[in-house]
This record gives C-alpha cells, structure tokens and sequence, in this order.
C-alpha cells in the first residue's frame, strides 16, 4: 500500500524520503503523478548539489532539502493541482531507492 498525507487547500506538506546508506550520493529525483498520467519531474539533484526544477510545479513553492540521509521536499502552499502521488527516486551505480506518497487535498 501506498501512503497517503491528506492536507487542507493552501496548507504546506512535506514528503519525505529516506536515502540508502552510501556514502557517494550521486541522482536524486522528485517526480508528480497525476491520476491516470505519466511521471513529470519536479526537481533533481546531481551529487547532492543546488536543485534543478522541472516545468511541473513553480520552484518559488517549492523547497528541497537533504539533512544527513534524508531528502525533504516542501510544497510551500498547496493547490489544486498538486493533488497526486509524489515519488522520490535515487540513483547510484549500484543502489536503487523508489519511493511514493499520495497527496490528497481536503477543501476542493
């Protein structure tokens, strides 16, 4: 099952991401699923460096952050069509991590 973090209309909400314990993080990539629709990146990170955005979601809502063996993205308000599954995707030579989170919004 996938989990599901429910949040009402203009609130924020953080997804949060556990990496796997390597100590050379190479890919880390956010990616929104709309219901019925394919995977559209929201933000990279090469070797754990400043975040590039995708078109998906406008970066001034936006915040990525690794601390230690976490990754946090933060929609900082959130709106109607943010409502979907986020995935967090790491990618290294040897280590894969693929995680998701749907997010439902309350008051639309």
């Amino acid at each position: 099952l996938v989990p599901v973090t429910t949040v009402q209309l203009g609130e924020p909400v953080n997804f949060t991401c556990v990496l796997p314990d390597v100590s050379n993080r190479q890919n880390l990539h956010w990616y929104k699923q709309s219901a019925g629709g394919n995977l559209k990146t929201i933000v990279s990170m090469w070797k754990m460096t400043n975040p590039e955005y995708g078109p998906e979601l406008s970066a001034s809502r936006l915040e990525v952050k690794v601390i230690k063996k976490i990754s946090i993205l933060t929609i900082l308000w959130t709106i109607q069509e943010d409502e979907g599954m986020y995935h967090c995707a790491f990618m290294d030579w040897d280590v894969n991590a693929w995680s998701a989170t749907y997010l439902l919004l309350k008051g639309i």
